[in-house]
């Protein structure tokens, strides 16, 4: 009995040793503040007949494995929380790395083994366009609306389209406002709160922003993300690119905070729009063909 119970513990020690060693890219955009928004924002633009689906489809979250909110704003955060456990292979879905040395999204080059951001929003959208018949088919399709409506939301933070050496700011160190930070939790989490940006407070001061959105691309919302990343994220107010170490600040924010709050607002839209034409039956789901 006691020789059980130490292999178990040297198993669990061991296990942990090596989480501890594996590296992570943090892949939570926005914060769970930023995603409720998002999707709080988005819900208020859907037609009646996007309303009935939706709530029709965070129903059949009652399918999934680890059971899920059906609250829309909630639900959000479920990529998030599962990607640790019942979805673990969904973790590279939350975003696209491109090279440092490249000057523009090439999905052949940057999804080439279909496990990105935008492979997962045409599954999800695929998954979505389609009746669901059996407990299998409807826990796909619970996890699909949620899974659509976060990487929305993950697409707009331009550091999930980030570079790969650095993986999206991660491997950035910078200090903001006396505190040591990576560049992605920056823009993840630290521009909303030095905002102060919340959920649900924020509400109705962001539903008065209406950045102009005249693009209804997938691939170019990603694109425009990768170009906000080049050209603010990654540089600072005297636009020379951030190295660890640098010192962030209130030049910084100022230039970071309306690009922040545009982003969020377009995603809310956008992921609107998604759903309104996928409730309708007119959406394109083959978003990887061009």
């Amino acid at each position: 009995m006691q020789q059980n119970a130490l292999k178990k513990w040297l198993l669990y020690y061991l296990s942990i040793t090596i989480l501890a060693l594996v590296p992570v890219q943090s892949a939570l955009a926005w914060g769970a503040d930023g995603h409720r928004l998002i999707c709080a924002m988005a819900e208020t633009k859907l037609t009646p007949a996007a309303k009935a689906m939706l709530s029709e489809t965070l129903r059949m979250g009652k399918f999934l494995d680890d059971g899920a909110e059906e609250n829309f704003p909630e639900a959000c955060l479920w990529p998030d929380k599962s990607r640790y456990t019942t979805h673990k292979g969904s973790y590279e879905w939350h975003f696209i790395n491109v090279p440092k040395s490249a000057d523009s999204v090439d999905f052949d080059r940057d999804c080439a083994a279909l496990n990105c951001i935008a492979s997962a929003i045409q599954r999800s959208l695929v998954y979505l366009s389609r009746k669901a018949q059996g407990k299998r088919e409807k826990a796909r399709k619970a996890a699909a609306i949620r899974f659509l409506a976060h990487f929305i939301g993950d697409l707009h933070q331009p550091l999930h389209a980030g570079n790969s050496e650095d993986w999206g700011g991660n491997k950035i160190k910078v200090n903001w406002y006396g505190k040591k930070v990576n560049l992605h939790a920056l823009w993840d989490t630290e521009i909303l709160r030095k905002a102060g940006i919340t959920y649900p407070e924020s509400l109705e001061y962001l539903s008065e922003v209406q950045p102009e959105d005249r693009t209804t691309n997938v691939l170019d919302w990603i694109r425009n993300s990768f170009r906000l990343a080049r050209n603010s994220a990654y540089r600072n107010a005297e636009d020379n690119l951030i190295v660890t170490g640098d010192i962030l600040g209130d030049a910084y924010f100022e230039r970071a905070k309306p690009i922040v709050i545009s982003q969020i607002t377009l995603s809310a839209n956008r992921l609107a729009y998604l759903l309104n034409e996928l409730a309708a039956g007119t959406l394109d789901t083959n978003i990887l063909i061009e």
